[in-house]
């Protein structure tokens, strides 16, 4: 289960969005992973932006600084910030960025969907779309459809979002800059739309990618070698817990839960006295080797903000 699934499900057992799934309302989680190789290992601690995040922009960006260094756009933050090296082309790399000492600006379209009020027919159909305009605009479907399949809502009046089309991607567009359709029907509902240009004002971000690894392989190797630690000493029913959730991989901690009191902690202890070799907010990541077999152990600390505070991370990773 990849560190973005395992945010989701917990962060839904904590506000009991997930009904039914055993160990919600969580306050805690954790994930026991058995990595036999050295390539498992690599493939744990490090991101691909070609498969978490299958999305052009973001390969562009990795494929751009691993060659030159570049800089990127935003209005608020950097647009891409893995918590963990990045692979391009199969070897491992650091990727560093800061923010530059000037900005820039670009032009996105304030695009306004408003329910229809009368009768007319819609000038075509969300889906009769260019791919590019349903990429761009995919949120607007998907929230109506939510309204409409929430008996307790209503569809808004009007929606709004500013959306950025790259210049290329304007040539392919019917909405922007000028739209070629006045009503459209999206998820079952008449809308009327609206195109507006906006200035914009960003922040320049600069990228550079340092080579950490020539492979996946070996970087799994350097961690094994490194960072690995011997999770030994458990009492019974520290022992009890690890193999269930190594047996199951999950385990949630809850008022609910059925395990001896004060088993999760100690166990936790374990982990926290080493430093970790990723932290993203409350959750630590670690390699341990137990019985013989080598763990990539996650804790998600959640609601126990005590061992979220002692959370470390290695100095380099």
């Amino acid at each position: 289960m990849s560190s973005l699934t395992r945010r989701k499900l917990l962060g839904g057992c904590a506000v009991g969005l997930v009904a039914g799934l055993a160990g919600c309302s969580a306050d805690a989680a954790m994930f026991v992973t058995p990595v036999d190789t050295p390539q498992a290992v690599g493939q744990q601690a490090t991101a691909s932006p070609s498969t978490d995040r299958p999305d052009s922009d973001t390969a562009e960006l990795v494929a751009a600084a691993v060659a030159n260094g570049t800089n990127r756009t935003d209005s608020t933050t950097a647009p891409y910030q893995p918590d963990r090296p990045v692979v391009y082309n199969e070897a491992v790399y650091k990727l560093t960025w800061s923010e530059a000492a000037r900005d820039t600006s670009r032009t996105e379209y304030k695009i306004t969907m408003r329910t229809a009020d009368d009768d007319r027919a819609p000038d075509t159909d969300f889906e009769e779309l260019s791919a590019v305009d349903r990429n761009r605009l995919e949120r607007f479907p998907e929230l109506i459809h939510n309204y409409a399949e929430n008996p307790e809502s209503e569809v808004p009046e009007e929606l709004s979002y500013n959306i950025y089309y790259p210049p290329a991607e304007r040539e392919q567009s019917a909405i922007v800059p000028d739209p070629q359709y006045d009503t459209l029907s999206v998820a079952g509902q008449p809308v009327e739309l609206s195109v507006e240009p906006i200035s914009v004002s960003l922040d320049v971000y600069q990228y550079t990618a340092t080579e950490r690894a020539p492979s996946v392989s070996a970087f799994g190797r350097e961690l094994r070698r490194d960072h690995r630690f011997e999770l030994s000493g458990l009492s019974e029913p520290e022992r009890k817990l690890f193999e269930r959730v190594r047996s199951d991989g999950s385990f949630y901690k809850g008022a609910f839960d059925d395990v001896p009191d004060g088993a999760f902690t100690q166990l936790a202890d374990h982990f926290v006295s080493h430093p970790a070799l990723i932290v993203e907010n409350t959750t630590g990541e670690w390699l341990t080797r137990y019985a013989g077999t080598d763990y990539w152990v996650t804790i998600d600390f959640a609601l126990h903000e005590e061992y979220a505070e002692r959370l470390e991370r290695v100095e380099s990773l």
